[in-house]
């Protein structure tokens, strides 16, 4: 122990050290700064939510009705490509006029053509309808597919085949039958059969022209029947 240590004040046993109140002040001003502005950040970021949550629900609600007008705009324009070589078609409906001047429309449930330049359309349970001003009711054949060739103005229909003869009460079913858009008539080389007022007819091959208000149904084979129907 040095000179300078002997002549230090000591402190009383038993007797705690004085308090620095300024500095214990100090520490307690910034303690409570801290949680202050811990308090006022929790107050920023929830006044924030606050305003950016409505703000985001919004703005989903926008996009979905925008996303289901685009969805709608797409359906409305019926076409959707399947890829590069492929072009579809929902719910088509095509409208025209043949060479003798009888309108026809064309439906179906969706319509494929391969490609931009093709000629051909293939289209799923088409329909079809024409007619003329001197007739009051149209010729009218259904399927279960078709192909459009518009270089001929053919249509050709499969399976499941029903034609109603606009100029009479007949109605035949088959496997497969062409109409000649230009001409107004409706063919086929397959099994037919067929039903109206003047009873039941069974053939190997059919025409129906003249605006449907003739139908000749012919055999082969074993299937002797021959019949020409005219109204």
């Amino acid at each position: 122990m040095t000179l300078t240590e002997l002549h230090e004040p000591l402190q009383p046993l038993g007797v705690a050290a004085p308090i620095d109140l300024e500095a214990e002040t100090a520490e307690r001003h910034v303690r409570l700064a801290q949680q202050v502005a811990a308090v006022r950040r929790r107050s920023r970021l929830i006044h924030l939510l606050r305003r950016l949550l409505p703000g985001l629900i919004i703005a989903l609600g926008v996009f979905n009705v925008g996303w289901i007008g685009i969805q709608t705009l797409i359906n409305s324009l019926n076409v959707y490509g399947g890829n590069l070589d492929e072009i579809r078609y929902t719910n088509p409906r095509y409208y025209g006029q043949g060479d003798n001047g009888d309108r026809y429309v064309i439906s179906g449930l969706e319509a494929v053509r391969k490609g931009m330049n093709a000629t051909k359309i293939s289209l799923k349970a088409p329909n079809m309808e024409f007619r003329s001003d001197d007739t009051e009711r149209p010729t009218k054949v259904s399927a279960a597919n078709g192909v459009f060739d518009q270089t001929t103005n053919k249509f050709t229909m499969t399976g499941h085949v029903v034609i109603e003869a606009g100029g009479s009460d007949f109605v035949l079913r088959t496997e497969k039958a062409i109409v000649d858009i230009d001409k107004s008539i409706v063919y086929g080389d397959k099994h037919v059969e067929g039903d109206g007022t003047a009873g039941h007819i069974v053939g190997e091959s059919f025409l129906v022209m003249d605006k449907g208000r003739s139908i000749d149904v012919k055999g082969r084979g074993d299937t002797k029947a021959w019949a020409l129907i005219k109204e």
